[in-house]
């Protein structure tokens, strides 16, 4: 009795800590059940001995003394072995638990680590953004002082330029092509080209007239596909200096017909194009029914911010034959009736 005794109370602190464990984890219970497995073959065990006991009395029931002995002996083994297992239930219950805990602290780890990448992975995306929108607002801001700044030194090489003051207006024309001219900016574009026409013009009045004819053409060039109608407007203007002075210069004449179409040019700036055309091939050629024809096609047409300063002065200085340039003196003279007509 006191065996069993022992093996309940065995049986039951075994329980007790198997059935906490159980609560941890799956890896946890299969523990448990390995130790309930080894319990109960103890049981058999202990069972077996028990039965062995139970035998030997049987056999020497007339020997009193050693069969209490002997079962003194037994009950002391058998406590032992009780206390064995319960210490070895004990043990194992702990080391379940302890691992338990270290199971659901590595899980718990684990999940903390996944939850601390989610979150720098979402203010890694949120830093982007508020750096993209802080760089977007300091270009706008760089953009607004800049444009800003290119105002006033256009107006300032302008200005200059009025003078006749040539060479501050050129160093202020160089300085805004060389500082601006890759920006998208279309504010920016736009007096860049419009300081190129300028520079152009300059260039021509200090006597470099291969640098005007070159930045003419390479403004030509970069920007007639431009969708900016200011752009175009200095593309067609600088076409018309272009050509002016190739004719001044007795240089061939550049112009390809096909502008014409892709900048779908007005009448005009028609109207100026065709007349120039008209002073070249004057220079070996009479042009009287051309001018006829130009002055009945363009008679609507007046254009009195056009300036003969140029091409009045080119003449005069001209070494041709004198019927020659009485005959491109004379056109020159119709063409600025027409279009400075009141």
């Amino acid at each position: 009795m006191k065996i069993l005794f022992f093996l309940l109370i065995t049986l039951f602190f075994a329980t007790i800590g198997f059935a906490e464990v159980s609560h941890q984890s799956d890896e946890t219970n299969k523990k448990i059940e390995k130790i309930e497995e080894k319990l109960d073959t103890t049981k058999e065990e202990l069972t077996k001995y028990t039965q062995i006991t139970e035998d030997t009395k049987e056999r020497v029931g007339d020997i009193s003394g050693s069969v209490d002995r002997f079962t003194t002996a037994l009950s002391i083994f058998g406590t032992l072995v009780t206390i064995v297992l319960i210490f070895v239930a004990w043990s194992s219950r702990n080391s379940a638990i302890q691992e338990a805990r270290s199971t659901s602290q590595d899980e718990a780890q684990k999940l903390f680590d996944k939850w601390v990448k989610e979150k720098e992975k979402v203010f890694a995306e949120k830093e982007k953004h508020f750096e993209k929108i802080m760089n977007d607002k300091i270009k706008l801001f760089e953009d607004n002082v800049d444009v800003k700044t290119v105002q006033i030194m256009f107006e300032n090489a302008l200005g200059y330029h009025i003078d006749k003051k040539y060479d501050k207006a050129l160093k202020i024309y160089d300085e805004i092509i060389n500082s601006y001219g890759n920006s998208q900016n279309e504010t920016m574009i736009i007096k860049v080209t419009q300081s190129t026409t300028g520079k152009g013009f300059v260039l021509y009045r200090l006597g470099k007239t291969d640098e005007a004819l070159e930045s003419y053409k390479n403004l030509i060039y970069m920007y007639k596909d431009s969708m900016i109608d200011r752009v175009i407007k200095s593309v067609v203007s600088t076409i018309k200096n272009m050509l002016e002075l190739e004719i001044i210069l007795d240089k061939p004449i550049s112009y390809n017909k096909s502008l014409e179409e892709n900048l779908n040019l007005a009448a005009i700036d028609m109207v100026i194009i065709e007349m120039l055309f008209i002073l070249q091939n004057a220079k070996s050629v009479v042009q009287d029914q051309q001018i006829v024809t130009w002055s009945e096609q363009y008679q609507d047409i007046k254009v009195p911010t056009w300036e003969f300063d140029e091409l009045e002065g080119w003449i005069e200085k001209a070494t041709y034959g004198e019927d020659v340039k009485a005959r491109i003196q004379s056109y020159i003279e119709i063409f600025k009736t027409h279009l400075h007509r009141a």
